[in-house]
């Protein structure tokens, strides 16, 4: 199911919502079953054929979790423990989501003949890793004993299950456990309303709108010069807001339950450099693979050189999470090379004297976000000599034919540019604090103004008329 759907807005939600809150009057457990039991009918409208391996799975780790929390004995080494647990999940996710990418580059070396054709579920990546996190951090003795229903509902609840965020059992099973989050809050569901439309309006409105743009790099035809920047920076912005307005409605939904959900995205585009960008770009994401993979690597504690490969090491490894792909590898490649530079720089080159400051983080914003476009070639190309064909369009200008059409798509890039670059992201206009469990403490103030209320209202309507028949976001593919 899509959250940019009529069936999801005008029928699921609401009925989740009610039933949450109406079993909430008869105690705290009812309601986590509950909208457990939701998440897996949102999961299996369009899923149905791998629900039972979405509960297998939860089984499986909740089971390897009390081994890990109950510290087995000798005879049966913990580690040995956390190691079937990660392994079990990176095996079932290494089949549904590797194992035709395997076969197909062993047929190309070999010319074995042999091909796998397999259906990727939905989410398989955000609720594998969701769950390697809490194996691995069962293992450091970091996690209390939960309830099978709210473990459940920490790996199943719906608004990150198919996109994102990938969630922490910390930040989220203490929030189900909470009696508070049971009762309507009629400020959090108002709020939440508001974020869920600004998301909406994002992936209908902008993200789609900006799409058709971008056929004029990837599509059929050859691309001239400035048609190839065109394409590609469409892209650019057409991921942007298709993300972030994924992210703006998870949010929002979810606080409609009462249940904080953590920032996974923070104007990227507005990054001076690699590691900035890296910080605002899937930023749970980048913490899963800080802390159960560059960290564990070594990081940065045995010196420069290991610690350049770490960061490829993982930033290839999170490239191919994106995708069972030559591109996603590159990609992934690409960043980290980024990142290395980055951190290069940083130690070796020279200071900036503080009155070229401003100059300088001009120059490095720019920098930045065309080593971003670049390497967003490569994850939207079908394949590389695509990628390269791409690129290589966009480095000679000789070919450039400036049109009426492109001049009209080159303005319509530049408002798209403006709003990322210049524009307030969700957070700050709505005063969203996950941490601290705070949002839209302005929003009593801006209620008194009607035009408020009258462009808000305005924002989901023309939301909800922008709804396409289908139009998924980019990372259920992921």
């Amino acid at each position: 199911m899509l959250f940019n759907s009529y069936a999801f807005i005008f029928l699921f939600l609401p009925i989740a919502l009610i039933g949450y809150f109406a079993l909430g009057r008869l105690g705290h457990l009812a309601p986590v079953i509950w909208l457990a039991l939701a998440s897996l009918a949102f999961y299996s409208v369009s899923n149905w054929q791998f629900v039972l391996l979405l509960l297998a799975s939860i089984a499986f780790n909740y089971t390897v979790g009390l081994l890990l929390i109950s510290k087995p004995r000798r005879t049966v080494p913990r580690f040995a423990v956390l190691t079937v647990g990660v392994a079990g999940d990176l095996l079932v996710l290494g089949y549904f989501k590797y194992a035709g990418f395997l076969a197909a580059n062993l047929d190309a070396i070999f010319s074995t003949g042999f091909t796998v054709n397999v259906l990727l579920p939905v989410g398989i990546s955000f609720y594998t890793f969701t769950q390697v996190a809490f194996l691995v951090d069962a293992y450091r003795g970091n996690v209390a004993r939960y309830r099978l229903p709210h473990y459940a509902l920490f790996v199943s609840y719906f608004p990150h299950l198919i996109a994102g965020p990938i969630l922490h059992h910390k930040d989220m099973i203490p929030q189900f456990e909470r009696a508070a989050a049971k009762r309507p809050d009629p400020h959090l569901i108002l709020c939440g309303l508001i974020i869920f439309a600004i998301g909406l309006f994002k992936k209908t409105c902008l993200a789609d709108g900006i799409q058709p743009l971008v056929s004029l790099a990837f599509g059929p035809n050859a691309p001239s010069f400035d048609q190839a920047w065109i394409g590609a920076l469409a892209y650019t912005f057409q991921l942007y807001f298709d993300f972030s307005g994924y992210s703006d409605m998870a949010i929002g939904i979810s606080l409609m339950f009462g249940i904080f959900l953590p920032l996974n995205f923070n104007s990227p585009y507005k990054a001076t450099s690699i590691i900035d960008f890296w910080r605002r770009w899937h930023m749970t994401l980048s913490q899963f693979l800080r802390d159960y993979l560059y960290i564990p690597l070594g990081g940065n504690r045995h010196g420069r050189t290991l610690r350049y490969v770490n960061l490829m090491i993982t930033m290839v490894l999170g490239g191919l999470w994106h995708g069972a792909a030559w591109t996603f590898v590159i990609w992934g490649a690409l960043h980290g090379a980024y990142l290395c530079i980055n951190h290069a720089w940083n130690n070796f080159g020279p200071a900036v004297p503080p009155r070229f400051a401003p100059l300088a983080n001009t120059a490095a914003f720019i920098l930045t976000f065309l080593a971003v476009v670049i390497a967003w070639v490569f994850f939207r190309a079908d394949s590389l000599s695509t990628a390269i064909y791409v690129l290589s369009r966009m480095a000679d200008p000789t070919t450039i034919a400036f049109g009426r059409g492109e001049m009209a798509y080159a303005l319509f890039i530049v408002v798209y540019a403006a709003i990322a670059w210049f524009g307030p992201n969700t957070q700050t206009i709505m005063g969203y604090d996950h941490k601290n469990r705070a949002v839209g403490e302005a929003l009593g103030a801006w209620q008194k103004r009607p035009v408020f209320l009258y462009a808000t209202a305005a924002l989901l309507a023309f939301a909800i008329l922008g709804i396409q028949q289908h139009s998924e976001f980019i990372y259920f593919r992921f």
